[in-house]
């Protein structure tokens, strides 16, 4: 498997707070949280395969929803409100 590094998105919804919480708690452990249920990942194919192997165990594949999007290079990132990553990251 190729080692190449790829820019993701990674979005859910999850009807259950408490498999709402483990997700998060799994997600935090591998990707960088923007928003509430959105997180950042910056890794290989088989990092995100590994976190939504490890996440499709926590959900319940009939109510819950995980989303993992792969997007190009960063570039300029626009954003509105106060925001509590440091600077210099995304934008």
């Amino acid at each position: 498997m190729s080692g190449q590094l790829y820019h993701y998105l990674i979005c859910y919804d999850i009807a259950d707070p408490r498999r709402l919480n483990r997700v998060g708690r799994v997600s935090r452990q591998q990707a960088l949280a923007l928003q509430y249920f959105v997180y950042y990942l910056f890794g290989t194919a088989a990092d995100l395969d590994r976190l939504l192997d490890r996440l499709d165990a926590l959900i319940d594949v009939e109510v819950d929803d995980i989303r993992a999007y792969r997007i190009p290079e960063l570039g300029r990132v626009e954003r509105q409100g106060e925001s509590w990553l440091p600077d210099g990251v995304f934008g």
